[in-house]
């Protein structure tokens, strides 16, 4: 038998790649596919995020928004799982579902009303807690890494398991106390350091039902001095010089003093937090002499609904692009509108002299800059009997009231224009000082502002008037007709305590006399609070209707921060210290320093 030689046959070798290149050089052959090497040129873009709160699909649209390569975020991820529900405590569960991306609005409503413990009244299908279950059956996957930190709304069982590898999920890292990353990306080597939790100092020593080092239990989560030891000696034993760390926390470092003192020990060269809870990221350094501080710089995030942050690294260089949906500010402009469909229907008098000493109505100081606009003046149908109220110039009005309220609508918006100030929106029927009904923020119609109440209460509602750009006054008979249609409203309209302006806010309306002022100049609280930054006053912004967030609570003069008491961002004038009265609705009745 003769052995057949196997000689290449040079039909074979075409000297062709499958794609239709030409030949290859002399000596040279293919690649495998496992020799491939992916060049990337350009920027390596780190998105920053906070809060998604279970909505894990949106992780992956805002990676494609931002053209973001890796993820960074910084708590209330939505680490629930199927089991999680049967854990998670009463209160707990309504504050995780009233901000739940996943859960309805009318299943929302259901839960702040009805007073039975919602796990009896609803099933675990109509109350999603997170989209994790799809990404540990595979169902979802993450487009890029994903690092982040457990927050305050979180189940410490599932976070247990994820640590003993009991789940696990492709591209996502959780970074803690025991477990820090490296990423090298665009020359440069970002260490990430990472604690989870929020900052309650008298659970510093409480593991709660963490049986390893997380601490939490009953659907919450909180940091312990514990952890932070472990944080530090992880920080020390992988410190090194050339790289660049970044401190990432669910509370911020500008609220927690000893998370700003911990950033200085892990030597951070940024801390990126969330917690705040505001509409707009921010970016800020200590600016103090200490180098240590000097040299750190600081994040805070924006919800994940609202903002986000992108690192841009190329050639050693961090840039940053910072993106905000921010305030709706639209209703300071749809206020001109009514203004202008207002003189129209008040032209049959249009002789009537009593606008022009109307002003005289009010203190001296603004009335000289308020006769400036004249051709406005025919808007309110004012009787003939407000001349002689006008004579003495007294500080409460008492012949005309009802041509004062809606004088007094648009400056309790804007608190700074003076020529909405006699064209504001149409008279009420009823004068102020006469009203007994409730005021009722942030509705936009009469049906929506109907619809809080229950249908006995209905009935006994006289009449729904408009008071400014998004608010109501809702009439009854008597005051005890209205404070027991107050007594049955749900809490969560009563009482603001979480940083929400697109819910209703209930309260008792009140006419507010107006008072002569001095020289003002608070720089409280947003709108014509009557110049002595009157915390109680109901017009312009005020963060989530005068409650405070879940992390607010302790913040010192109110929406600022690190102000000064009751002057809220740090008001430039003393003011009067009451300056104005108590009453949450818009200085319908007060005079608006607008000069």
């Amino acid at each position: 038998m003769t052995r057949r030689s196997h000689q290449p046959r040079l039909y074979n070798n075409s000297g062709y790649l499958p794609n239709g290149a030409t030949n290859l050089p002399p000596g040279a052959a293919p690649l495998l596919p496992n020799q491939g090497r992916i060049i990337q040129t350009g920027p390596i873009r780190v998105l920053c995020i906070a809060d998604v709160r279970g909505n894990l699909r949106s992780l992956n649209d805002l990676a494609k928004q931002a053209r973001a390569d890796h993820i960074i975020h910084t708590g209330d991820f939505g680490f629930y799982d199927d089991t999680s529900l049967e854990r998670i405590a009463e209160k707990t569960l309504k504050h995780v579902a009233q901000y739940s991306p996943l859960i309805s609005e009318n299943v929302k409503k259901a839960i702040q009303t009805g007073p039975s413990p919602v796990k009896s009244r609803f099933s675990p299908s109509e109350l999603p807690l997170s989209e994790l279950p799809l990404l540990l059956s595979g169902d979802l996957k993450l487009d890029v890494p994903v690092y982040t930190v457990w927050g305050a709304c979180e189940d410490v069982r599932v976070l247990e398991r994820f640590r003993s590898g009991e789940y696990k999920v492709n591209n996502l890292h959780i970074i803690d106390e025991a477990r820090s990353m490296l990423l090298e990306i665009g020359g440069v080597k970002l260490r990430l350091l990472g604690l989870g939790g929020a900052v309650v100092m008298h659970k510093l020593f409480d593991n709660g039902e963490g049986r390893t080092t997380i601490a939490g239990g009953q659907g919450t989560m909180w940091t312990t001095l514990l952890q932070m030891g472990e944080l530090i000696d992880t920080a020390n034993r992988v410190y090194d010089p050339t790289e660049t760390r970044i401190f990432v926390t669910h509370a911020s470092p500008a609220r927690e003093g000893i998370l700003n003192q911990l950033s200085v020990t892990l030597k951070a060269d940024f801390s990126i937090s969330a917690g705040l809870h505001f509409r707009y990221g921010s970016s800020y350094n200590e600016f103090i002499d200490e180098s240590a501080f000097k040299n750190m710089w600081n994040f805070n995030l924006a919800d994940a609904a609202f903002g986000w942050l992108v690192l841009e690294i190329q050639d050693g260089r961090i840039g940053t692009e910072m993106r905000a949906q921010g305030f709706n500010f639209a209703h300071r402009g749809s206020k001109q509108p009514p203004t202008n469909v207002a003189p129209q229907s008040a032209a049959p008098p249009p002789a009537v002299s009593s606008p022009n000493p109307k002003p005289g109505q009010q203190p001296a100081p603004p009335a000289s800059n308020r006769q400036a606009p004249p051709a406005q003046q025919p808007k309110p149908a004012v009787p003939s009997p407000a001349l002689s109220s006008a004579q003495p110039k007294s500080a409460t009005p008492q012949p005309a009231p009802a041509t004062k309220e809606p004088e007094k609508q648009a400056p309790a918006a804007n608190g700074t224009t003076p020529t909405p100030e006699t064209s504001a929106s149409p008279a009420p029927k009823t004068p102020a000082q006469d009203i007994i009904g409730l005021f009722i923020m942030n509705v936009n119609s009469d049906e929506q502002a109907r619809d809080l109440f229950t249908e006995e209460d209905k009935a006994k509602i006289l009449n729904v008037e408009k008071w400014g750009a998004s608010n109501k006054v809702v009439q009854f008979r008597t005051i005890e007709e209205r404070d027991a249609a107050m007594a049955r409203l749900p809490d969560d309209v009563k009482n603001r305590t979480q940083e929400d302006r697109s819910k209703p806010l209930v309260k008792i309306f009140q006419h507010r006399e107006s008072k002569p002022y001095g020289r003002g100049g608070g720089a409280g609280n947003w709108g014509s609070s009557g110049r002595g930054g009157s915390s109680n006053s109901g017009s312009g912004y005020r963060s989530a209707g005068g409650g405070a967030s879940d992390s607010e609570s302790t913040r010192r003069g109110g929406r600022g921060g690190r102000g000064r008491g009751d002057r809220g961002r740090g008001g430039r004038g003393r003011g009067l210290k009451d300056g104005g009265a108590s009453s949450p609705a818009p200085s319908s009745a007060t005079p608006g320093p607008d000069s």
